[in-house]
């Protein structure tokens, strides 16, 4: 049995994006693939900028854990500050879809993504939500939103009127559900990959396709068996109820199965992917294969019960 370390996310910011990894735990599918896998919790990011995120990828290069849950933007920003020189890649992709959303008030008359533009968005304690979801409306041809500087009480500002939408990913729209007016949220979805499973580089392919195909297996066993990784999640985190990490994994699962295998990597759609992300933070356009591991670009392999 081999021994491996992944690193989780935030606990309560993406739960459910950790449910498949756990169930394939408690499954037995990683043990089924020869891998015994110990969970740890993610690298401390010194703040909440984009530069500071990528404490996460560097990590995982540096040998604190051998796979990690993280972000595209993370990755590219660590590859564009290294020169491409971090060695560390995607092996599967989570979400299908960019998760980023606006949440506005109900009564705002805001609607579509097409009422976006010119509104007033927050700039708030992690910054570079606002960058995504300005970068999200220009990909899709709209206009920028007017950016409003708020370090703090988002919800409240939302509700007296001096903000129009709140950017966030659609997986922490929790966070603003218990304000005291009701709230909906604009997603603008764009089709390109934005969290997945990355490796480093010295983990020799062989373990890192086998570790893939386990993790990607995980999705369907979590919905089969939901209290498989709720249980093993909840092991590891028991701060965080069975409700929140429900509620996370419904608003998750709509990205995950999206029309193609869950954890699958397309080429083509990396590469609008890197451009994406690249121009939208001013990060630095590297080759695919500096980004993820192009021999895992086939699906992921369909889990069959020996």
């Amino acid at each position: 049995m081999e021994r491996v370390r992944l690193m989780g996310w935030c606990r309560t910011c993406v739960s459910g994006m950790h449910l498949p990894a756990f169930a394939a735990a408690e499954g037995g599918l990683f043990a089924e693939q020869g891998i015994e896998v110990e969970f740890v919790g993610c690298a401390r990011a010194p703040d909440y900028s984009l530069q500071g995120f990528t404490a996460r990828p560097k990590a995982v290069a540096a040998g604190d854990a051998d796979f990690a849950l993280s972000s595209v933007a993370y990755l590219l920003a660590a590859q564009t500050e290294l020169g491409g020189r971090l060695p560390v890649r995607f092996a599967a992709v989570a979400h299908q879809r960019n998760p980023i959303v606006g949440i506005v008030r109900d009564d705002s008359g805001l609607e579509d993504p097409e009422d976006l533009p010119g509104a007033r968005a927050a700039r708030w304690s992690i910054p570079w939500f606002a960058q995504e979801y300005a970068g999200a409306l220009a990909h899709v041809g709209l206009g920028s939103p007017e950016i409003v500087e708020l370090s703090k009480d988002l919800d409240g500002a939302l509700g007296r009127g001096e903000i129009d939408v709140i950017p966030t990913w659609m997986d922490m729209t929790l966070y603003h559900r218990k304000a005291d007016f009701p709230i909906r949220t604009v997603p603008l979805d764009i089709e390109v990959y934005t969290t997945g499973l990355v490796a480093a580089d010295r983990v020799p392919l062989e373990l890192v396709s086998r570790f893939r195909d386990a993790w990607a297996a995980g999705y369907q066993l979590q919905v089969a068996r939901p209290e498989l990784g709720i249980a093993a999640f909840r092991r590891q985190y028991p701060d965080v109820s069975e409700e929140h990490i429900r509620a996370n994994w419904a608003l998750f699962e709509r990205y995950a199965f999206d029309l193609v295998a869950p954890g699958s990597m397309d080429a083509e759609k990396w590469q609008e992917t890197i451009d994406y992300t690249a121009a939208t933070h001013g990060l630095s356009g590297f080759p695919g294969e500096r980004l993820y591991r192009p021999e895992l670009l086939a699906p992921a392999m369909a889990y069959s019960p020996a």
